[in-house]
């Protein structure tokens, strides 16, 4: 979002974005639709870099 940059609505996403990965480690936070999403998506890019991982270890260990 180089475009956006200092704008009000990229400060409110940056912020929501802050606020839904730090949120990721409570079982039920209390977000924003926005802020859930970015924790959603956060879990998601985690968990698969878990499974790329634990798939290169499996390959290389063959």
């Amino acid at each position: 979002m180089a475009g956006l940059k200092g704008t009000k609505s990229d400060d409110f996403i940056n912020a929501a974005k802050e606020r839904g990965e730090a949120a990721m480690k409570d079982k039920q936070p209390r977000l924003t639709k926005l802020e859930r999403a970015f924790r959603h998506a956060a879990i998601r890019r985690i968990s698969q870099e878990e499974r790329r991982a634990a798939s290169s270890m499996s390959t290389t260990s063959e």
